[in-house]
């Protein structure tokens, strides 16, 4: 398709494609979101160890890390529809073979194949989007993407606490979510950019090319998984009952979603890197509140929800800062380099926090996040970066 960079020739073709792409991502959030407490509800149901099932909720974040150092060459010589649609029916495929499998060993295996699988669908898209947004609207098009992600990522939950983990449902809806992410792109996939490239350096050189949007990413990671996983805990331990410290998580999401766009909207008006700045500075003012309305569920539910706009936006910021600073043709190892930093930031964030959590939960949570933001704030505004 002889086209521009984009590979899009119109303005109309343009938002077909960015369509297209923000709808896939809703099935790929379904995939990813329900895979992991699936899992852990299945393996738990066999009376497997923690250890285990920890094993099995880091198999597709392990097998995203091994893979991200190929997968630029590999985007470069395949075309991006053919690449999302090929990781959405392996990811498919997989979800209908756990529903067969009784080996724990082997469930670990193919939960390593779909992490492997949905890399794919996560890479191409990423990079897709960024390089048909234009730069005046790039971080409200990636607000849309972030939020059409999280919202299957938070559905996929839902769906499994109604339907259940004993019949196939669970296995049929997270194989429907892979199905349904390839639909669109298949429907598009004369719209999809040119991502062939040649990569001039590799993660560590991607890395330099956005450093502020690394940092970004990595705390994006850190934060995110951090409260996904422990905010609770925090909460029971500071003396709430369970079904309202559960709550604080959908409030978490809720907040980060409902303020996306807005937060896209002040991006494209502003310097981005500031805005990173300040929801850095922002988040670690407020989290050190948490303690003290924590015996107030209202309290800590507002505070929860406007926590959930820093703790989503930072990786949101930091895609629209790629897209901003690299050029088209490194985009995708830029990419891997920076969906890296996000998954090593997730798997640190909560090894971190649980462990300084063991000399107190709430004091520990509080303190492990709030100077993980200060940190990488830091980091962020010092960073090289070109001028928005």
């Amino acid at each position: 398709m002889s086209a521009s960079i984009s590979g899009v020739r119109s303005a109309t073709e343009r938002r077909k494609s960015l369509t297209a792409v923000i709808l896939s991502c809703f099935g790929v959030g379904i995939a990813f979101g329900l895979g992991y407490p699936l899992t852990a509800v299945v393996l738990e149901g066999r009376g497997e160890p923690s250890w285990v099932i920890g094993l099995a909720g880091a198999a597709p974040s392990l097998a995203i890390l091994a893979l991200l150092p190929i997968l630029p060459l590999a985007v470069a010589r395949i075309r991006p529809a053919t690449a999302i649609i090929l990781g959405c029916m392996c990811c498919a495929a997989a979800y209908g073979s756990l529903y067969f499998l009784e080996s724990t060993w082997a469930w670990i295996a193919l939960r390593f194949l779909m992490g492997a699988t949905i890399a794919l669908p996560w890479i191409v898209g990423e990079t897709w989007v960024n390089h048909i947004a234009d730069d005046s609207h790039r971080a409200r098009v990636i607000s849309f993407y972030a939020v059409s992600f999280f919202s299957g990522f938070a559905i996929g939950p839902i769906l499994l606490e109604h339907f259940g983990s004993d019949g196939p449902w669970a296995f049929v809806i997270g194989a429907g979510g892979a199905l349904l992410a390839a639909l669109p792109i298949y429907i598009a996939r004369d719209l999809a950019p040119d991502l062939a490239h040649e990569p001039a350096t590799g993660l560590i050189g991607g890395m330099r090319l956005a450093p502020a949007a690394m940092a970004g990413a990595f705390l994006g990671g850190y934060l995110e998984t951090s409260h996904f996983a422990l905010l609770p805990n925090v909460a029971i331990a500071g003396g709430m009952d369970e079904a309202t410290a559960l709550r604080l998580l959908t409030a978490l999401i809720v907040g980060g979603l409902l303020t996306q766009y807005t937060l896209g909207w002040l991006a494209d008006r502003t310097s981005r890197k500031t805005l990173l700045v300040a929801l850095g500075l922002i988040y670690a003012a407020l989290i050190i509140l948490l303690p003290l309305v924590l015996g107030t569920p209202r309290l800590a539910l507002a505070l929860i929800f406007i926590l959930g706009t820093t703790v989503i936006g930072f990786y949101m910021l930091g895609l629209a800062m790629l897209g901003q600073e690299v050029e088209p043709s490194q985009l995708a190892t830029a990419n891997a380099a920076f969906i890296l930093m996000y998954t090593s930031g997730g798997i640190v964030g909560p090894a971190i926090s649980g462990v300084v959590m063991t000399g107190g939960p709430v004091f520990g949570f509080v303190t492990s996040t709030a100077i993980a933001a200060l940190v990488f704030t830091a980091v962020i505004a010092f960073a090289r970066s070109r001028p928005a």
